[in-house]
């Protein structure tokens, strides 16, 4: 493990991971597995999991993004 991963192991969430997360949870198909999380409670590695989980799942509003998706 790194120093790094030791500093932020216990750290809080961010500011910026919360307002990522709240606006992955309006696209994102697998929010419906975070529903009930309470994102202010969640170290920046429980964020960084929810973030990439989120991120994977996402669904774009934008037409042309989900067609340029659905061709990768």
């Amino acid at each position: 493990m790194k120093w790094v991963d030791e500093f932020f192991e216990d750290e809080e969430c961010t500011l910026y991971q919360i307002s990522k997360i709240e606006s992955l949870m309006k696209t994102s198909s697998a929010a419906c597995l975070y529903q009930d999380v309470n994102i202010t409670e969640l170290t920046y590695e429980e964020a960084n999991e929810v973030i990439k989980e989120l991120w994977e799942n996402d669904n774009p509003t934008d037409t042309r993004e989900q067609f340029n998706r659905m061709f990768r």
